[in-house]
């Protein structure tokens, strides 16, 4: 997600505009790093005057042999393609930071302007994250860890092994969902989940550092297993049931779109720039704003998997 920066710079104040600055770095350094869903959604841009995105799905064709077996100087019967568009209404999410004066004056943490921009990036990460699960959750291909029926048999022994994941990757191959890296699909879990696969694949888990190809590793990435690269993350919403359960995410291709409908803002404000709602100048504030949407637009790209999970 792009960002872009609003100050409060008033006659070319040059420490306001030197503060702005550092917060946009800060912000930026954190921000895209950290978010794990956003960047694997399919992008979708917006005109302005409009408050709705769309995005187009491409139907898969279904056409069998006989229908493609052509017969010489005959024209093949023409097949429609089929585009479903998928729209969505944007949500803006903001939050603002209160720095005092004399928390300015006299904190022992050095460029603390920078570091609060680094807090309030990680903070809209995990929101912007937690939005895109809040559509995810309700895919419709799930697996039950340990070959449960459904969430409610769920229970805390009964975590993520290579037998689901393989279960996942033989689902979504039968499904026709296209791989995103390298051949492989990205699954994103709970770093107690990543645990217990960690230690229960048998050695067939392979550690991300020991990748013997010339593949990139992944933000996140802890290792592959299954044809799936897994990337571990604490910023998973898990669902209270009869034990806590915790949803890892195994995506294909264009499993789900994403729109920067209004780009991350970030604002710095010094001290006094409220004018009478802060006369003493007693208060500066930093803080952030994003609008945008996500809308699953495949289900047959993507499943999740619940378990419980060894947390420590």
């Amino acid at each position: 997600m792009a960002t872009r920066t609003t100050g409060n710079i008033k006659n070319g104040a040059s420490p306001a505009e030197f503060m702005q600055n550092k917060l946009k770095d800060e912000v930026l350094k954190n921000l895209e790093p950290e978010l794990f869903f956003a960047k694997y959604g399919q992008k979708s841009t917006t005109p302005n005057g409009y408050l709705t995105v769309s995005w187009a799905r491409i139907d898969q064709l279904t056409r069998t042999i006989a229908q493609a077996t052509l017969v010489e100087g005959v024209t093949p019967t023409e097949v429609d393609q089929t585009v479903t568009v998928v729209q969505a209404s944007p949500v803006q999410y903001g939050m603002g930071v209160v720095m005092a004066d004399l928390l300015l004056k006299t904190t022992p943490v050095r460029d603390l302007v920078p570091k609060v921009g680094k807090n309030i990036a990680q903070n809209m990460m995990r929101i912007i994250d937690k939005v895109i699960q809040a559509q995810l959750i309700t895919g419709t291909n799930v697996i039950y860890a340990n070959g449960k029926a459904n969430r409610a048999a769920l229970a805390a022994a009964d975590v993520v092994t290579g037998v689901e994941l393989a279960n996942a990757t033989t689902k979504l191959r039968s499904l026709n969902a296209e791989p995103i890296s390298m051949g492989s699909y990205i699954g994103i879990v709970h770093s107690f989940v990543a645990g217990n696969i960690r230690n229960t694949a048998s050695g067939l888990w392979m550690e991300a550092n020991k990748y013997t190809t010339n593949e990139s590793i992944l933000n996140g990435e802890a290792g592959k297993l299954a044809g799936i690269r897994i990337l571990e993350t604490s910023n998973i919403d898990t669902v209270a049931s009869t034990t806590t359960v915790y949803p890892s995410y195994i995506l294909g291709m264009d499993a789900y779109g994403v729109s920067d409908w209004q780009q991350m803002e970030m604002f710095y404000k010094d001290l006094g720039s409220a004018g009478t709602a802060d006369f003493l100048n007693q208060r500066a504030t930093a803080g952030a704003k994003v609008s945008f949407a996500a809308k699953i637009l495949d289900n047959n790209a993507f499943l999740r998997i619940e378990s419980g999970a060894t947390s420590i």
